[in-house]
């Protein structure tokens, strides 16, 4: 297993952790887009927190399996 390195960008280092969350925001953009168009947002009491909790699952999975 190598390390992660830092991203430099124009001289600013970002964590490897800031690519996990962009990524798991595009995924959830998907999810989102998927979920609206078959009608589901509406099996969920409170869909905010819901899209919040999933945003957390695909963050977690996206460190836990990607190292």
């Amino acid at each position: 297993m190598r390390a992660q390195t830092d991203i430099d960008l124009g001289g600013v280092l970002v964590d490897p952790f800031v690519r996990y969350l962009f990524l798991a925001l595009v995924i959830l953009l998907a999810v989102r887009f998927v979920v609206g168009r078959l009608g589901l947002r509406r099996l969920f009491a409170n869909p905010p927190l819901a899209e919040a909790a999933i945003y957390v699952c695909i963050l977690g999975s996206l460190v836990v399996f990607w190292n």
